[in-house]
């Protein structure tokens, strides 16, 4: 019906808009507009209800409970961040003793090669040579020794002490 009602009003297809004379367009006025009536959409309250809407009343127990709570969570918190201070300290720690060590071998390492190195035959040969004069032993110097004797063997016997003698060998052990 809406569509129906449209279509007998012929504004759809009002041609005496697009003509020349403008007269004619004027002539004819557009059906009034509807106008709606406003409405006050705003509540008003009075004030004691505004109050009482405002406030709210804490709970104590429940603002004390947080409180701790909080603060338990904060010194957790810190007691794990002071832990991985600690942590972080202690391994710096064990990095720099870990340098030295491997400084330390560095170093025991290049003492034992100079050592090696010093005590080696050549090398004590050469100090026997030109700082004590020292020289190889030749054929003529070499002297052979037999021991084709056979082996001796010696019995101990215990001399017969008196009294006065082993007190003397008492004293004597004292100082000694």
């Amino acid at each position: 019906m809406a569509y129906g009602a449209y279509m007998n009003t012929d504004r759809g297809y009002d041609l005496s808009l697009f003509e020349s004379d403008g007269n004619a367009a004027r002539k004819k006025k557009a059906a009034p507009k509807k106008t709606y009536a406003k409405h006050n959409n705003v509540i008003e309250l009075s004030t004691p209800m505004y109050d009482k809407a405002q406030r709210r009343k804490h709970n104590v127990g429940s603002i004390v409970l947080g409180i701790a709570c909080a603060a338990v969570i904060t010194l957790c918190v810190g007691f794990i961040i002071r832990g991985q201070v600690e942590l972080t300290e202690l391994n710096q720690q064990i990095a720099s003793a870990q340098v030295q060590l491997e400084e330390a071998k560095s170093e025991y390492t290049q003492m034992q090669t100079k050592m090696e190195a010093s005590l080696s035959t050549a090398a004590i040969e050469k100090y026997a040579q030109e700082n004590l004069g020292m020289s190889k032993a030749t054929a003529q110097q070499k002297e052979y020794i037999s021991l084709s004797e056979g082996d001796k063997a010696e019995v101990y016997t215990q001399k017969k002490s008196n009294v006065f003698t082993e007190i003397g060998d008492f004293f004597q052990s004292l100082w000694s």
